[in-house]
């Protein structure tokens, strides 16, 4: 710490033993050292008296049995120094920790304890909120970060800052380590500057050396770092300066260059982050965060290649670490906000209220949404939830990483984008602490089990892993389970008794082979893993999964040339409009390559088509994406065999994953949509950017679109069903996909088919000619999305997509 008369005072503890190193810096001779110390829990007084000369001295004292500091029990010692100089007497006073921070070459260890990083993001005016509820600074910080240890988190990268002596002395007494970025408080961040050219203004020894002195006391302070994704960089001489002077000045601490992108293998750093890329770890990317081919776009920091070419072939580096490997930036997946609630804060509060709450008030209004949205805000974090879920489990999976940087924690007060587990106040949204910390915590149960979409009377195999780090867990615990279908009947259950849970790590615990039961109609079912000890339930944890059962099914050519009992199903949009107009009730199966144009800029525009955006399965990723959930009509689904619940889920994981999603907004008629899908509310970040295209206001034409996978409207006299869906997992007997052609036939035979609203069969045409002049270009980040073939944006993709647009 440093005093009011800049006398620097500094206790290093990174030793169990209980030996402490008391250094003291003054501006003027000390001649006498007088330290008491207060114990925590035991509130053992301790003193020391030292004789000491010089403006800067070293005295050694020691500590029998220290009570250690550590982020489940953050004990801190409370001191009080008297220093003894030339010019009088200088009375000083704060807290020191004992706890040794290093690493095993896999984990960050404190205490010599492996712990699984679990870390979240503020400080960069994006990633970071105001103090929403006017409280004083003290209580602004300890409630963030008290909320951000009941959600199950232990660290917080303060990116391209340095906090407070305020937050440092909360984190401290909570108990959460903290990763700084060293930034000059003057020199702003600017996201597309520094992605794009290289970074040069880093901090002088002046102002670590600052850093240094007034943080050294502070146990929760654990990373050092340079800044955040430093790229380009073609002379990184001031970088390793940087390097040696952190190390030279603290030892107790460890230290990393970049946060993202540096090269792999980099000498001199005690950890490394990086990104594990930006897609989804479900289905073909389940491997996302083991497959270290997506770090190859960093190289090697030997100069190696990282990959090379040879004869019909490609051979791709494999990365192994000797320090922890973070992910960076993981799960930022965003949904719709309660701008209602937020408002009545804003209010409540007396807090200046951010420009956005108000114009995204105005378009749902101007978009008719006002009775829907509600229903829509839910139906979105709860597929953000899943999102999350997912995510973290493929991380916690992970053989190769020893943590996670989650972005973010809080949504940010700057904008409109809400990628936080918490509000802008930290309070709950809508997903409670209890729900985020099974997933979260410091033992959380895993079945490694990526599809959720079985077929009934098959067996199930599933691996049972535990990732434990718990602080001395119980050495062993029962393994129980349970397959429960919707209406509560028990399919398949088991125990397996004293299963080892005492080591710290990931490992498997077990092996579950379940007999799928025979079922007539497709079911929910939930598999729930629970290990109990004397104690109770040591961890819990559930998955959804949906059984379908055995259906002959068509094949995607026999389907989209379906003929009989007075209905048409057709993939050829012109046949379509044949049968229309000839009366006959038509299905148009919907999957156009001028969805899909980003394949072939070049393609001559067709002659008929809908507004329809390229969809993914899977959430939007910050401001990438169009996927923030959906909202279905499950009793006509459900009356039709297609099991669902009345949100989108990962049943239509197979079906809704690279498939048309029909854009509604201009279209003429309102129309029944049976699977509706929930666009995203941000714009797009290079829309807003000056220096891109200059656009800071909301665009409707982009944000808040009336999606539909599935619809059915009246055309002239006849019924027309327009399906979206990917259909194609016809031809692997894909079991949801033959369910939803099933049920697509049977609907389309039924009296329940009966569209409410029509339009005029001219019309319809004229509204598809109109659509196929242009193809629904989504902004930069989105085709980056849509394209779903690269782990990170790449300079060259930066420069295509910007000229495509412009």
């Amino acid at each position: 710490m440093i005093t009011e008369r800049g006398s620097v005072i500094k206790f290093k503890s990174n030793d169990l033993s209980g030996k402490v190193k008391l250094f003291v810096m003054t501006e003027s001779e000390i001649n006498g050292l007088k330290l008491e110390v207060k114990e925590p829990i035991t509130d053992r007084d301790l003193s020391f008296i030292f004789s000491a000369n010089g403006k800067g001295v070293e005295v050694d004292f020691n500590i029998d049995n220290p009570v250690l500091w550590s982020v489940n029990y953050p004990n801190l010692y409370r001191y009080t120094l008297e220093i003894k100089t030339a010019n009088g007497v200088e009375n000083a006073s704060g807290t020191f920790g004992v706890r040794s921070l290093s690493h095993d070459g896999h984990y960050i260890t404190v205490n010599g304890e492996p712990i699984f990083v679990r870390g979240y993001i503020r400080g960069e005016t994006c990633h970071e909120h105001a103090n929403t509820c006017n409280l004083s600074e003290e209580d602004f910080y300890r409630k963030n970060v008290r909320q951000a240890k009941k959600f199950g988190f232990n660290m917080v990268r303060f990116h391209s800052k340095v906090p407070t002596d305020t937050f440092f002395k909360v984190a401290d007494e909570e108990g959460l380590l903290v990763h700084v970025e060293m930034r000059d408080p003057d020199k702003n961040y600017i996201n597309q500057e520094e992605m794009l050219k290289a970074r040069t203004d880093f901090v002088d020894n002046d102002f670590i050396q600052k850093v240094v002195d007034r943080l050294y006391n502070c146990p929760s302070f654990a990373v050092y770092c340079i800044g955040n994704e430093i790229k380009l960089i073609k002379d990184d001489t001031r970088i390793k300066e940087i390097g040696r002077f952190v190390k030279q000045n603290d030892d107790t601490r460890l230290y990393i260059d970049t946060c993202a992108w540096g090269a792999n293998n980099r000498e001199g750093v005690d950890l490394d982050i990086q990104h594990m890329s930006y897609y989804f770890p479900y289905g073909k990317h389940a491997d996302m965060y083991e497959n270290t081919e997506n770090l190859l776009v960093c190289g090697c920091a030997d100069g190696s290649e990282a990959q090379s070419q040879g004869e019909n072939s490609t051979i791709k580096k494999t990365f192994h670490y000797n320090v922890p490997l973070l992910a960076h930036e993981v799960a930022h997946y965003i949904a719709l906000r309660d701008f209602k609630g937020l408002k009545e804060k804003f209010i409540k509060y007396g807090t200046e209220m951010p420009w956005w709450v108000e114009e995204e008030l105005k378009m749902i209004v101007a978009k008719g949404l006002e009775g829907d949205y509600d229903e829509m805000y839910k139906a979105s974090k709860l597929f953000q939830y899943e999102c999350w879920k997912t995510a973290f489990e493929r991380i916690r999976l992970s053989k190769v990483l020893g943590g996670f940087h989650f972005l973010q924690f809080a949504d940010t007060h700057t904008y409109e984008n809400s990628n936080g587990a918490v509000d802008c106040f930290d309070d709950e949204n809508y997903i409670t602490a209890e729900q985020f910390k099974i997933f979260n915590g410091d033992a959380v149960l895993l079945a490694d089990i990526n599809e959720r979409i079985y077929r009934s009377k098959g067996t199930l195999t599933v691996p049972i892993v535990l990732s434990n780090y718990a602080e001395h867990p119980d050495k062993y615990a029962d393994f129980v389970f349970t397959l429960t279908g919707e209406s509560g009947k028990v399919h398949s259950s088991g125990t397996l008794s004293k299963v080892q849970t005492g080591k710290v790590g990931l490992y498997s615990i077990c092996k579950l082979e379940i007999e799928l039961p025979n079922i007539e109609k497709a079911e929910k079912c939930t598999l729930k893993c629970s290990l109990v000890n004397e104690k109770g339930v040591f961890t819990t944890n559930e998955w959804k999964i949906w059984l379908f059962p055995e259906i002959k099914g068509l094949s995607y050519a026999e389907f989209c040339d379906y003929n009989a009992n007075g209905v048409t199903v057709t993939n050829d949009i012109e046949k379509a409009l044949t049968s229309l107009k000839q009366g006959k009730n038509t299905c148009l199966v919907y999957r156009s390559k001028w969805t899909r144009h980003l394949l072939d800029k070049k393609m001559p525009a067709p002659k008929y088509a809908f507004k329809a955006t390229w969809n993914r399965f899977k959430p939007v990723i910050w401001d990438r994406g169009t996927n923030c959930g959906g909202i279905c009509d499950n009793e006509l689904l459900n009356k039709f065999g297609f099991v669902t619940d009345r949100f989108y889920d990962f049943n239509y994981s197979k079906i809704t994953e690279d498939c048309d999603k029909i854009i509604l907004d201009d279209f003429p008629v309102k129309v029944r949509s049976i699977i509706s899908g929930i666009d995203k509310c941000v714009r797009d970040r290079f829309d807003a950017y000056t220096e891109y295209f200059n656009l800071p206001e909301l665009q409707y034409d982009r944000t808040l679109r009336n999606f539909s996978y599935l619809f059915e409207v009246m055309v002239g006299s006849a019924k027309l069903l327009v399906c979206g869906l990917n259909m194609t997992g016809l031809d692997e007997n894909e079991p949801s996909t033959v369910q939803m052609a099933d049920s697509i036939l049977k609907y389309l035979s039924s009296n329940d088919f009966a569209p409410k609203t029509s339009i005029s069969y001219e019309d319809f045409v004229k509204y598809l000619v109109e659509s196929a002049k242009e193809p629904v270009k989504e902004r930069m980040m989105t085709q980056f999305w849509e394209l779903d073939d690269t782990p990170v944006e790449s300079l060259q993709y930066w420069t295509e997509s910007r000229e495509y647009l412009l």
